[in-house]
């Protein structure tokens, strides 16, 4: 494995109980009456020379307060794959929703990479509203805030390789400055498409979710993840429970815990 070729893993830490027509914008079908569970994940992509965290999730008062399944803290989960959480260098924020930015503190060395809009839209003027207020968590924002006074957040403009083999890209549309990660491995790049396609049938049935900042850009975000990738590329939607189907165990003994997505 060369320094820029990297393995992926999702961890699933919490999830919850859903009906099918909650994820899909719009959904008026009587048929999607049916369970359609929601999981939640970090992601680790690991090459010889750096490890990258994508997402932390959120912890176990918040999976309380919004009535949440919680299964294990993320970040714990990481030493199950050897990764000290001190030798981290970045931390990519696909985000700033509660499930994506809740253990931030639990990473002292790291620095976090996000769109410069994203902290520009949860620092401004709307998010005292109420369908924008239900979407995060105060001190999360607070505290990526204070880590940028300090000068651990690397704001992104667009489209940009972090390190040698991982890319991020801007796609907006769930949230203002939502990116999805590109990571270069062995099989083929794999598409860590976070909120940009919260399960397979969300991309693969071009219906966005029903959390929607702009939905002309929730298209455009499919046909981005759609222009990034080939024959070869592994997508991985954000929250399907089909993750932990289609993908190996990372061992035996972490089954139904964290999967080997390449």
């Amino acid at each position: 494995m060369g320094e820029d070729i990297y393995e992926v893993y999702a961890i699933k830490y919490a999830t919850r109980d859903a009906i099918a027509h909650e994820h899909f914008h719009g959904s008026t079908d009587p048929h999607e009456n049916y369970s359609m569970p929601m999981d939640y994940y970090i992601w680790i992509a690991k090459s010889k020379k750096h490890t990258i965290v994508i997402d932390v999730g959120f912890n176990e008062s918040v999976a309380k307060k919004r009535n949440r399944t919680f299964l294990r803290c993320p970040i714990k989960s990481l030493e199950q794959l050897g990764i000290k959480v001190e030798d981290i260098p970045y931390v990519i924020v696909t985000h700033m929703h509660y499930d994506h930015i809740g253990n931030l503190e639990k990473f002292p060395n790291s620095k976090f990479v996000l769109q410069e809009t994203e902290m520009a839209f949860w620092t401004g003027k709307y998010v005292s509203r109420k369908e924008y207020r239900q979407l995060v968590e105060v001190e999360d924002v607070l505290h990526l805030v204070k880590e940028n006074f300090d000068g651990k957040v690397n704001f992104i403009s667009g489209d940009k390789e972090i390190v040698p083999g991982i890319t991020v890209y801007n796609a907006g549309g769930h949230s203002p400055g939502l990116q999805f990660v590109k990571v270069k491995t062995n099989q083929g790049n794999v598409i860590l498409t976070s909120d940009v396609s919260h399960y397979y049938k969300n991309l693969e049935e071009d219906r966005p979710f029903n959390v929607v900042h702009d939905l002309a850009k929730m298209y455009d975000a499919f046909d981005l993840i759609r222009s990034v990738s080939d024959p070869s590329s592994i997508i991985v939607p954000g929250h399907d429970p089909l993750v932990m189907e289609r993908f190996q165990a990372a061992s035996p003994e972490l089954e139904n815990i964290i999967v080997k997505i390449s």
